[in-house]
């Protein structure tokens, strides 16, 4: 009798194992849809053919804006649009006389659950692991008494070796990032793991997107996913593993040519020189906010710093490489954030009270500075949202999408997650939910 008990409580251990797939999530920061090819990263689109009734491949999926690695990231963890989630950029003012633009770098900016919220407060039994290149992102997902909890295993470039991360960047190499996620999860099953990858994105930042340098830089990452494919499969966990390989945003080139010798936008110069004082102005790559003096970070309206915004929009339709005028409070002329482009889902406190847009291969660098002035490649505006996203894994419950199956947004991979490994829907770090227009959607057709 007892032997049968011990036989039926290993059969049910089994089954609940069995009851979800063990997730790996690999963010290629900053790789562009256009370079994500198969002779570029054969290792992941070998993929497509080896396993290719459960590999579902789109090469256009869609980022949020702005195009930025911490929005991004958070909309991937998270499963909502800036709009809930509030991180709006790389940077923000937060609208205290005198304070400069600050980064948006800290989990308690997070306004919603991460992933790792939810599993560690609902289903604490499951194993996590975070594993970032970046040291931001680390900050990013840590934890926050009362609002956030970090993943099981938090690992940053602080980790690495001196030989394992970049002097100047303190990033870590790809070579070491994939080494610590794999020496992290040799001995221990993570039900999710999520690692970044940040060679791409540091070179194409500093060599350009079509560089030769950034092609190895790709490569790199190729042979990152493929160690971790070859790790699954010699640790027999491939038939019960799903991995999805995303990229946060694109890059635009910016090396000088004749139609545009010179993509730097410097409008703080521009507002200096028409005399326009009383705002503040934070540059973000493709886009720049600006905020005016004096209006509230809950404010519906701009009050007596409308006709004062006027003017800045005044002034940035006649500075050259801004393509767009965009107002998130009422200004007279000046067509808003909200009708103009509600798929951004970008109307938050933290956005600027005016959007600027620069115009494709420009970048705004407010105030200059020469490091970022002689990048040859930068992000950040809608011309950096189309990104590649590979859903793919041994596991039984994937299927591969049918052709024409429309192109996910990065929003829609925490749903998918989340419904692979039984998790609730994340919810506004104060207990409400999140509103359906503002979140994404499990990607049905990859899953049967």
């Amino acid at each position: 009798m007892r032997l049968l008990l011990v036989v039926a409580a290993i059969l049910v251990a089994g089954s609940a194992a069995a009851e979800h797939p063990h997730v790996y999530l690999v963010v290629v920061d900053g790789l562009d849809a256009r370079l994500a090819t198969p002779e570029r990263m054969p290792r992941l689109f070998d993929l497509a053919v080896r396993d290719a009734e459960r590999t579902s491949v789109f090469a256009a999926a869609h980022a949020v804006m702005p195009t930025d690695t911490n929005p991004n990231h958070v909309s991937l963890l998270t499963g909502v649009y800036p709009s809930a989630h509030g991180i709006t950029g790389n940077l923000y003012w937060r609208r205290a006389p005198d304070a400069p633009a600050e980064k948006l770098d800290q989990a308690a900016f997070i306004e919603v659950e991460t992933l790792f919220t939810v599993a560690e407060e609902t289903s604490p039994e499951l194993e996590t692991a975070g594993v970032f290149a970046k040291p931001k992102l680390a900050q990013l997902f840590a934890g926050v008494p009362g609002r956030q909890r970090a993943p099981d295993v938090l690992w940053s470039p602080a980790q690495a070796s001196p030989a394992g991360r970049d002097a100047a960047t303190g990033y870590s190499f790809d070579s070491a990032t994939i080494g610590a996620l794999l020496a992290a999860t040799a001995d221990r099953e993570p039900d999710l793991a999520v690692v970044n990858l940040a060679d791409v994105d540091r070179t194409a930042h500093a060599r350009g997107p079509d560089s030769e340098e950034c092609s190895r830089a790709i490569a790199g990452a190729d042979a990152a996913i493929g160690r971790l494919v070859d790790q699954l499969r010699a640790l027999e966990r491939w038939d019960r593993s799903v991995l999805i390989v995303a990229a946060d945003h694109g890059f635009t080139s910016l090396s000088p040519s004749r139609e545009r010798p010179y993509p730097v936008i410097t409008f703080g110069r521009d507002l200096l020189r028409a005399g326009v004082t009383g705002v503040h102005v934070v540059a973000d790559g493709g886009v720049e906010h600006v905020y005016a003096d004096g209006v509230s970070a809950d404010a519906t309206d701009a009050g007596d710093a409308q006709e004062r915004l006027a003017h800045v929009a005044e002034v940035a339709r006649g500075a050259p490489g801004v393509a767009e005028v965009l107002a998130r409070l009422p200004v007279p002329d000046v067509a808003m954030l909200a009708s103009v482009h509600p798929d951004w889902h970008l109307v938050h406190q933290r956005s600027g009270d005016i959007l600027l847009v620069a115009a494709p291969g420009h970048e705004f660098v407010d105030p200059f500075d020469p490091v970022f002035a002689g990048m040859l490649g930068n992000h950040g505006g809608p011309g950096e949202a189309t990104v590649p996203l590979v859903v793919t894994g041994g596991d039984a419950r994937l299927a591969r999408a049918p052709a024409g199956t429309p192109a996910p947004n990065v929003v829609d991979v925490a749903p998918t997650i989340a419904s692979l490994l039984g998790l609730r829907p994340t919810r506004r770090v104060d207990g409400s939910p999140v509103a359906p227009e503002e979140s994404g959607r499990p990607i049905a057709a990859v899953l049967h």
